[in-house]
């Protein structure tokens, strides 16, 4: 299954950038194999459209911004935040601009630090992350950028848990407790949720992070897929210590996504502990950046292909959710299309001899 093989998937929103980063440029983005351009327009309010003029076709993310509106580079045309033109230089002055000369305008919010697109119906609303919303927590933004990997591969890894101990086995992992301490998974429709406890290593960066002592700690991680590409995770410590983890995965093209990690902390961390925490979970998931690189992109709807245990159930669960969604109105490529040598390895092993 690709991403673009989903059209339900268009109707969810998808971070694409910083805000603070949409400054007095144009900016171009790329959701779903599609190019589009986000600007701020009148009164600082971002604006987004699809990236080609109707005239010719020109991309609007090259040219500039004046009074809000996005100029084309092409012929000078201006379009304003709802997609109307406002001018077109080439045409005398009293002549009216046609209903035609528009752009195509997207949804587009901020929200959290970030602005997010929807380029379809939405299904729901920009999520609601009750730590942000409440107080008592420090949002810290950690990165964003593009991964070779499909999009549905970033959250199922984030979901699979039992990864932890061996692929970051060089920074928080311990490949000596690959088994969970306890394991409770809950599904209700689309909703999935998790709550998993594992033996943990506390390194010194770590110790430095979280205030923990020892050289172990049972990690409770209370995980949730918020939205089909969207995670989040409450780790919870000993010693109070909440370590909220924010994974978005903005389908850029089928094998390419614009990941996007940030987080919450009850801790009320100061400058220099900021700079640490952000250290350690960008090497942590630079490794998980890496062995993502080397997994085909697409993702596998049928339980038939891959090879599953009783710790993925959650992973599982998550590629029902996603067949389901499939099958409100695609027809997607089956498995033993792309998946053959290890389907067939499968079929020889069931064939009798």
């Amino acid at each position: 299954m690709y991403v673009s093989e989903i059209p339900a998937l268009r109707d969810y929103w998808y971070p694409v950038a910083y805000s603070s980063d949409l400054t007095d440029a144009p900016r171009a983005v790329r959701l779903l194999s599609d190019n589009y351009v986000i600007w701020r327009g009148e009164g600082g309010k971002v604006a987004c459209a699809v990236d080609e003029c109707p005239h010719r076709a020109a991309r609007l993310s090259q040219g500039w911004v004046e009074g809000g509106d996005i100029i084309c580079p092409y012929h000078g045309w201006a379009f304003n935040g709802s997609g109307a033109c406002t001018r077109i230089p080439q045409n005398d002055p009293d002549k009216p601009i046609p209903p035609r000369a528009r752009t195509l305008p997207m949804l587009v919010e901020e929200k959290y630090g970030l602005i997010w697109v929807c380029v379809g119906m939405p299904r729901e609303d920009i999520p609601l992350l009750p730590e942000l919303e409440e107080g008592g927590f420090t949002l810290i933004h950690e990165m964003m950028e593009v991964w070779d990997t499909s999009a549905p591969r970033v959250i199922d890894n984030a979901l699979d848990i039992s990864h932890v101990a061996w692929t970051h086995r060089n920074t928080i992992g311990d490949s000596n407790a690959s088994q969970f301490e306890s394991f409770e998974i809950f599904r209700d429709g689309h909703d999935l949720s998790a709550r998993i406890s594992y033996r943990a290593r506390v390194t010194e960066a770590l110790r430095k992070n979280t205030g923990l002592t020892g050289d172990y700690t049972i990690r409770v991680t209370n995980s949730q897929l918020v939205q089909p590409l969207m995670y989040k995770d409450v780790m919870e410590y000993e010693n109070g210590l909440r370590h909220v983890l924010y994974k978005t995965a903005t389908p850029v093209d089928d094998s390419h996504t614009l990941f996007c990690q940030f987080i919450a902390r009850n801790d009320n961390p100061d400058a220099e502990k900021v700079a640490g925490i952000v250290a350690l979970d960008r090497r942590i998931q630079s490794e998980d950046k890496e062995l993502l690189a080397g997994v085909r992109p697409e993702f596998p709807l049928d339980m038939q292909t891959e090879m599953h245990t009783r710790a993925d159930r959650m992973t599982v669960e998550y590629r029902k959710i996603l067949a389901e969604l499939a099958a409100e109105n695609s027809d997607v490529t089956p498995d033993e299309a792309w998946a053959r040598p290890f389907l067939a390895s499968v079929k020889a092993q069931r064939s009798p001899r």
